[in-house]
């Protein structure tokens, strides 16, 4: 009789702890991830936010089905929102002049951006326009001209 008491209040307390992570969304973050949202300038989302089919500026999501989730696309304004099967974001990419990450606009040269995510910590990775910091990984999206049209940033499993 003990035993099984004992083994109801263990049960109640890992219930009640893994509980209290999922809904806190504690289980879902990175360490720095606030630092590193706190960069993005991309319509105020950010990576490991709950999946918001709300539109952006007026314009609706597109979602279409992926390998490891879905993705919202914006076409209007040249986003995506990569969703694992969790329903957080996991990647943001960007065509958008309206929007930034870690200081870098589209436009910019590649040799300016390049600088820029190297005074935050970001070392190349993969290839020259990849950049990785601990479960980060930053691209840049350049052009014949080596100028910058876009970026995406993903969480690294």
């Amino acid at each position: 009789m003990r035993i099984k008491h004992r083994f109801q209040i263990l049960f109640v307390i890992i219930f009640f702890c893994v509980g209290a992570f999922c809904i806190t969304g504690c289980a879902m973050k990175k360490p720095g991830s606030d630092n590193t949202n706190s960069q993005i300038n991309v319509f105020n989302r950010s990576l490991f936010a709950a999946a918001d089919k709300s539109p952006i500026n007026g314009v609706s999501p597109r979602r279409e089905p992926c390998i490891s989730g879905y993705e919202f696309y914006y076409d209007d304004l040249d986003i995506v929102l990569s969703f694992h099967n969790d329903d957080r974001i996991w990647r943001i990419t960007t065509r958008n002049k309206k929007t930034s990450m870690f200081g870098i606009a589209l436009g910019d040269s590649f040799a300016q951006a390049k600088e820029k995510i190297a005074r935050l910590g970001f070392t190349q990775s993969y290839t020259p326009y990849k950049f990785a910091k601990d479960w980060c990984l930053f691209t840049l999206l350049v052009d014949e001209k080596n100028n910058v049209f876009g970026m995406t940033i993903e969480v690294l499993d």
